[in-house]
């Protein structure tokens, strides 16, 4: 089954009834993975390396920066855990990198689960405003709108690259 221009209903469905599910989230700096996770997916938790790297710097913006990758490296052992005990699992990424995205998919498939990749598409003035409000109203450090765009239009090839090997394949525009 392969939804590749948007979300059904019935995609929705088929992702939140199945019992083992690997649920990877896509989408550039700002696109909304978070808020289309807890619109059509909050039945699945969500293992979130932005929510992470807050823990892990304490909230500070310029100390997060320097953090991304340890929390990138908790974020995939949490998700692991899930695939250990086989339970469905969210994750959101910019999946910039269509190897490390391809890689997650093999993962759990091998642990018997079905794999679900959404990306969050949307147009880069959007993002580029959405960050700056989020920077605006304190919650998350500005990003460069260069940084934005360029994770927004990296989340649109990988997916295209890999969106083949998923169970599902979803397209949101946001």
């Amino acid at each position: 089954m392969d939804f590749r221009t948007h979300l059904t209903e019935s995609s929705a469905k088929d992702i939140l009834s199945s019992d083992k599910v690997f649920l990877l989230i896509i989408g550039g700096s700002a696109s909304g993975k978070n808020y289309i996770h807890s619109k059509h997916f909050s039945k699945i938790d969500l293992v979130d390396v932005d929510e992470i790297t807050k823990e892990l710097s304490g909230g500070d913006f310029e100390k997060a920066r320097k953090m991304v990758s340890k929390a990138i490296s908790i974020a995939n052992k949490e998700v692991e855990k899930y695939f250990q005990d086989g339970k469905s699992v969210a994750q959101v990424s910019t999946g910039s990198g269509d190897k490390a995205v391809s890689n997650k998919l093999k993962k759990a498939q091998e642990a018997g689960f079905e794999t679900a990749l959404v990306l969050i598409d949307v147009d880069v003035k959007k993002a580029i405003k959405r960050n700056e409000e989020r920077a605006a109203q304190g919650k998350q450090g500005l990003i460069p709108d260069w940084k934005v765009e360029k994770t927004n239009q990296a989340a649109r090839e990988t997916f295209n690259k890999v969106k083949s090997e998923a169970t599902y394949s979803l397209v949101i525009k946001n």
